[in-house]
C-alpha cells in the first residue's frame, strides 16, 4: 500500500511508549524519510514563528546534555511543537504553510496548503 503525505493514516513502524519519573509520557516511532523530511521542514518553520519559552532555542532544549558534552538532537521530530501548529492563528499557519510541498497522490508535488497542513497534524496526533 501506497502512502502519501496527507493521507488519512500516518504511516509509521514499530512503536516505543515511554514514561519518565517526572510523569512525562512519550511516543518513539519510525516515519517514511519522504514525511520526517516535510514535517522537519514544519518544525524548522514553526521555530522561527513561535517565541521560545524563556527566550531558550528549540534546538538547544531538545539537545542532550552531560557533564561532559552537549550533543545536538537529529534524526527526530518534536511531535509537540509540531502539534503547536494547530494553536496558531491563521496568519501564522499560512506563513508555515508557505513554500511546503506535499505530494498529490500521484507522484506530482504541489503548493501544501493550510487545510492540507491542519490534515496532516491532526492525523499524527491520532497516533498517540
Amino acid at each position: 500500500v501506497m502512502h502519501h503525505i496527507g493521507e488519512t493514516s500516518t504511516p509509521t513502524q514499530g512503536c516505543v511508549l515511554y514514561g519518565t519519573v517526572s510523569g512525562a509520557i512519550g511516543l518513539v516511532t519510525q516515519i517514511k524519510g519522504e514525511l520526517f523530511d516535510f514535517l522537519y521542514e514544519v518544525q524548522d518553520k514553526l521555530t522561527h514563528i513561535i517565541k521560545p519559552v524563556g527566550k531558550i532555542e528549540h534546538g538547544f532544549w531538545r539537545s542532550f546534555t552531560t557533564d561532559v558534552k552537549t550533543e545536538p538532537c537529529e534524526g527526530f521530530i518534536d511531535g509537540d511543537l509540531v502539534e503547536s501548529f494547530l494553536d496558531l492563528s491563521h496568519k501564522d499557519m499560512k506563513e508555515v504553510a508557505a513554500g511546503l510541498q506535499i505530494d498529490n497522490g500521484s507522484g506530482m508535488k504541489i503548493e501544501a496548503t493550510v487545510d492540507d497542513l491542519i490534515k496532516i497534524v491532526e492525523d499524527l496526533t491520532r497516533i498517540h
